[in-house]
This record gives C-alpha cells, sequence and structure tokens, in this order.
C-alpha cells in the first residue's frame, strides 16, 4: 500500500514538473487593453436593435481582437408569425472582422426555444457597422434568419444597429451620511 502512494506522489510531482514550466505569471488586465483611441470595434457595447415591427431591442456585445464576439441578446424577442408571437433566445457566439479602418462585418448565433423551452434551431444575426471617429459608436445594418433544427430558413428579418461602447468608470463617491 505504501509503494503505492509512493508510486503516486512521483507521478504526481513528475506531472507537475511537467506543467509547470509552460505557466507563465500573474497578468493584469491592462496588460492585454489597448488604449481607447487605437482599439477599432474591440471591447464592450450596449447595442440598440431596430426593426420595423416591434419596439426596439436593447443587447449587450463583447468584440475580441482575436476575431470573436459574444453577445447578450434579449432573451425573449417579440416576433410576429412565431408561436405566441415570440421567440426564446440563448446568448450567442460568433466572429467578426474589419472591412476597412472604420467598418465591420459580424456574425452570431443563438439557439431558440418555444415557449415550452424545446430547441427549435437558431437565430443568426449578420450586421455591418460603422465606427464614428471618436470610436464611441456605431452605427449599421443588420439581418437576423430563424432556422430550424434542420437549417432551413423560416423567417428572415432586417433592421438597424445603434451601438455605444461600455467604458471603464471610477465610481462615484456617495455623500457621507452620519451614523444615527
Amino acid at each position: 500500500m505504501r509503494r503505492a502512494s509512493l508510486i503516486v506522489s512521483v507521478f504526481a510531482v513528475m506531472l507537475f514538473g511537467f506543467i509547470a514550466p509552460g505557466r507563465t505569471g500573474p497578468t493584469a488586465a491592462q496588460d492585454a487593453t489597448p488604449m481607447a483611441e487605437s482599439q477599432g470595434f474591440v471591447g464592450s457595447w450596449q447595442v440598440i436593435v431596430s426593426f420595423a415591427e416591434g419596439p426596439p431591442g436593447r443587447s449587450l456585445g463583447t468584440i475580441d481582437a482575436d476575431g470573436t464576439i459574444v453577445a447578450s441578446i434579449p432573451p425573449v424577442m417579440p416576433w410576429p408569425g412565431a408561436p405566441g408571437d415570440v421567440l426564446f433566445l440563448s446568448s450567442a457566439h460568433g466572429a467578426w472582422e474589419a472591412t476597412g479602418a472604420d467598418s465591420a462585418i459580424v456574425t452570431f448565433v443563438a439557439l431558440v426555444a418555444d415557449g415550452q423551452g424545446n430547441l427549435f434551431g437558431t437565430a443568426t444575426f449578420r450586421a455591418s457597422a460603422t465606427l464614428d471617429p471618436e470610436g464611441e459608436t456605431f452605427s449599421g445594418s443588420n439581418t437576423v434568419t430563424i432556422a430550424d433544427e434542420a437549417g432551413n430558413t423560416v423567417a428572415t428579418r432586417q433592421g438597424t444597429i445603434q451601438g455605444t461602447r461600455i467604458v471603464a468608470e471610477a465610481p462615484e463617491m456617495a455623500a457621507a451620511t452620519p451614523a444615527a
């Protein structure tokens, strides 16, 4: 029994020895964060999506320098003609690429469920956007395609998008309240 625990201990030390040299030291967020004036579309955004039918929706998205995007879209989206006239959506994942110094295209996909939570298919969002000269807002157009699980398009909608960069801000100091 002692021999087995010794072998396991030696194996664990050897494994740690192989893994540990590849580790790097801790980093700070600022080490990987580019300066605001040079980041283009990279960063986090609040986005208003508008369609001809229904109220505008608010989404959040984070665009990374590696070409990926993660978006938190409204979990319930009014969609005339859908069961109950709404779609239930997951968060979305996708890709983006610059098409110019101040323009980009983006595609991301969310899962779509019916009112009982059964997977129906996917919602694919495609957009093109132009960044303002200050890099703090963007605007553009988008197309949303709803497909069933087999990939057949069942509905499409076109609209507009407007984004505002989310920036780091220091917390405001609350006025001191005397203890009672």
